[in-house]
């Protein structure tokens, strides 16, 4: 069900609204607060304002059916569907809640009720978009409109009987009988009643054949005949009744054309309603199959297009759905050239039916994407989207292919708003979580994508990308353990066995990614038991011995290659493995092939800049790549920030200063890992003011992000503990540990500070008990042991 976005708040504005409703919990100051902790992935903190607000409000709909929308971000459909049927009970005529009901029971297999549901909210009001497009996706007719009385056929006017004449003398002649007027062919083409196709043409109406409709006759004019005669009189009389013989035949054969014409109409109507119903089966198919998002369900979603296709050769949605999934069957799952050509043609072809198509807008943007043209897409797209917005029709598809197209130019913080955006949308996307999950995987967001990822599995049982996003996401951890190495080789053991397969693509990052994992467990081994390498070995497959283990990953990483060498994300991985088995310079050069295969991606140059900071003294070098980088792709944010980070290790203040002060400069940009490092740097030099700035802006950005929030809130209790604020820096330090509670520096500052004070005793070794029991050999475990004893 679709859902509006909902809109990330500053502490400020939150704490505003919990103060709103703590004032007065009878209000309607429940919503707001329920919907902002539902934005911010908060569950509990909204069920438990939704069920107050129920109970204020007995007799509303709108808490119960906001409470259903917490359980239905959960995945608890049926608990969802209880509280909008007790919506539904207080307010039976409720449009929304109608409509939520009905596309629950229809989610949940109840398919007569959630249809008549579904039609009653269309009652409410035939005109709500978000009921339109639940009614489209379920596949749920709109009411058929009585259809109208036939015209009543033509009637000829009645025929005299014959009359004996009498010879008189200037008698009027009695006019033959006029039938009733033939149609007459539509002078204007144009004005002639029109069809409307689902390939979003006009089709004029049939008209009757040339042969069909006889040509209209004129009315003959009354005349009075001066009869001198008997002779002329018998004349007279022969004329009458030849004239009312013809008018018989004439009045019958335009009698049949008419019925022939009526007939050839909805003969061809009921035509046209069939080649409708074709059309739009096919078109249905090819959308629920772009929804599976895998390689098999592509091909079959260009299956069912095709067949519109041949339906309505010119229609625009057809050629629209084709070019999209051929551009992802291109860029993301390796169709080389053929794919490329078939998306640029039928994009070329849904182009000229100049009509309004998501799926063609998505398309273009891929195309421009993959082709190495990001920033035109990114432009043209973006002002689809406001287009869009400001019709109040928000296309998730849209807000879709603007994140990724965001998140391949490196601007990640975009790149999750936007796909933040598209989920609101459509919340059972798993195309959409799976996004979700790579980006918040690149941003070291590793809780969040892992939450994500589970969303897209649980949509989309055996999600390829979910599964293989995942599987990298535990390999990245620092330590795995025993558990994740397991649970990673059994997703990707299924991957490399699904019947029907994944893309080659999508088979080659598996493969290797198989080989990272035989690297990790191989080097795992030399710090475990006999019998846990054992287990460990059972539970992945890798062999103990060394040996054999290379062997294997060797054969992993070469079958990878084999299916797919122009995949840049395959020179990633091995260069990740690489780093991780200490060879920094193979790395450097694996992410450099990777750059060579696609030079437009700004992750690969962030990545390149990690492993060559990784290296002794390659601060200086990962600093010349960002640069070069930069001036070929222009100011995409990650890599400025990157940049900075690289003249900060080197120690060049002044400049990593400027390149933070890039990275924020557009007013609307949100980039709050500059503001934590600007805010730093500023509390090293002592520049209290400057630092706090900053830092309570990296706060405020880091919103929905604890252990950043964790961090930037620790920077900003030293800063307050600089000016001599002990105070407030109490009060950041507690922030710090509510946000995170592993976080072990904002235990260890606090504790320092407080150490001046005596009677501060007890929470001083309190404090380091905690920070040891995270960090137990953490780089302030030292003194923090000193202080636990109370020395």
């Amino acid at each position: 069900m679709s859902t509006s976005p909902l809109k990330t708040l500053s502490p400020a504005e939150l704490a505003k609204l919990e103060h709103a409703f703590a004032a007065d919990p009878s209000s309607d100051a429940y919503k707001p607060l329920a919907e902002a902790y539902l934005g911010m992935g908060r569950f509990m903190e909204a069920m438990v304002v939704c069920k107050k607000g129920v109970k204020a409000h007995p007799n509303a709909a709108d808490p119960r059916l906001l409470l259903a929308r917490v359980y239905l971000q959960q995945g608890k459909d049926k608990k969802a569907l209880e509280e909008a049927l007790g919506g539904l009970q207080v307010q039976p005529a409720d449009k929304a809640a109608l409509r939520m009901v009905g596309m629950l029971q229809l989610k949940t297999g109840e398919a007569e009720p959630g249809k008549s549901n579904l039609l009653k909210a269309f009652e409410a009001d035939p005109t709500d978009s978000e009921t339109l497009a639940l009614m489209q996706q379920y596949k749920v007719e709109q009411p058929k409109a009585a259809a109208p009385a036939p015209a009543p056929a033509p009637v000829a006017a009645p025929v005299a009987a014959p009359v004996a004449q009498a010879p008189v003398t200037a008698a009027p002649v009695a006019q033959a009988p006029v039938a009733a007027p033939a149609p007459v062919a539509n002078p204007n083409p144009a004005a002639a009643p029109r069809v409307s196709s689902p390939a979003g043409r006009a089709i004029p109406a049939p008209q009757p054949s040339p042969a069909a409709q006889p040509r209209p006759q004129p009315r003959r004019p009354v005349v009075v005949d001066e009869v001198d005669d008997d002779d002329d009189d018998d004349v007279g009389s022969k004329r009458r009744g030849k004239q009312g013989g013809s008018s018989k035949y004439i009045t019958l054969g335009l009698f049949v054309a008419a019925v022939l014409s009526i007939g050839g109409y909805y003969a061809y109507s009921r035509h046209m309603k069939e080649l409708n119903r074709e059309f739009k089966k096919h078109l249905d198919g090819a959308t629920e199959q772009l929804k599976h998002d895998s390689f098999d369900s592509y091909k079959k979603a260009v299956e069912q297009a095709d067949k519109a296709l041949e339906v309505f050769p010119d229609s625009t949605a057809a050629h629209g759905y084709l070019a999209y999934a051929w551009a992802i069957r291109w860029g993301e799952h390796g169709g080389g050239d053929d794919a490329r050509r078939k998306a640029e043609e039928h994009l070329d072809a849904a182009k000229k039916g100049g009509e309004v198509s998501s799926h063609l807008y998505a398309a273009e943007a891929l195309i421009k994407t993959y082709g190495g043209k990001g920033k035109d897409a990114l432009g043209e797209l973006e002002e689809r989207v406001k287009a869009f917005d400001a019709q109040g029709k928000a296309s998730s598809l849209l807000y879709l292919t603007l994140g990724l197209a965001q998140m391949n130019a490196g601007d990640l913080d975009r790149s999750r708003d936007s796909l933040d955006k598209a989920q609101g949308l459509s919340p059972d996307d798993p195309r959409i979580y799976a996004s979700l999950g790579a980006v918040y995987r690149r941003l070291g967001q590793d809780n969040t994508a892992w939450q994500k990822y589970d969303f897209a599995l649980r949509y989309e049982k055996d999600h390829p990308e979910s599964m293989l996003g995942k599987s990298l996401l535990m390999l990245d951890q620092e330590t795995p353990g025993l558990d994740l190495y397991e649970l990673a080789s059994k997703m990707l053991k299924k991957l490399l066995e699904a019947d029907p397969p994944p893309s080659p693509r999508q088979l080659a990052t598996a493969q290797l990614a198989r080989s990272l994992l035989i690297s990790r467990v191989s080097l795992a081994m030399d710090t475990l038991k006999p019998d846990i390498q054992q287990k460990l070995s059972e539970a992945t497959g890798v062999p103990v011995d060394k040996a054999a283990a290379r062997t294997m990953l060797d054969k992993a990483e070469k079958d990878g290659f084999a299916l797919d060498k122009t995949n840049p994300e395959l020179f990633l991985i091995k260069g990740r493995r690489l780093l991780l088995e200490g060879q920094a310079d193979q790395a450097v050069s694996a992410i450099r092939e990777a750059i060579k295969v696609d030079p437009t991606r700004a992750q690969l140059y962030v990545e390149l800049a990690k492993a060559l900071m990784a290296k002794q003294g390659g601060e200086k070098e990962a600093a010349e790549a960002l640069t070069t980088a930069l001036k070929t792709m222009g100011d995409s944010p990650k890599l400025v920030l990157m940049l900075g980070q690289a003249y900060q290790r080197q120690g060049k203040l002044d400049e990593a200063l400027a390149q933070y002060q890039r990275a924020v400069k557009d007013p609307k940009a949100k980039n709050p890992e500059a503001r934590l490092a600007m805010g730093t740097i500023y509390r090293e030099r002592s520049d209290w003011d400057k630092a706090k700035e900053q830092l309570d802006k990296a706060v405020q950005e880091f919103i929905g992000q604890p252990d950043r929030a964790a961090l930037a809130l620790t920077e900003l209790g030293r800063v307050y503990v600089g000016k001599g604020d002990t105070a407030k820096a109490e009060d950041s330090f507690q922030k710090a540990i509510e946000a995170n509670g592993g976080y072990g520096p904002a235990y260890y500052f606090y504790a320092t500070m407080l150490s001046k004070d005596r009677k501060q005793g007890d929470k001083v070794k309190m404090l380091a008990q905690e920070y040891l029991k995270i960090e137990p050999k953490g780089e302030h475990a030292p003194e923090l042991q000193r202080l636990a004893s109370g020395g």
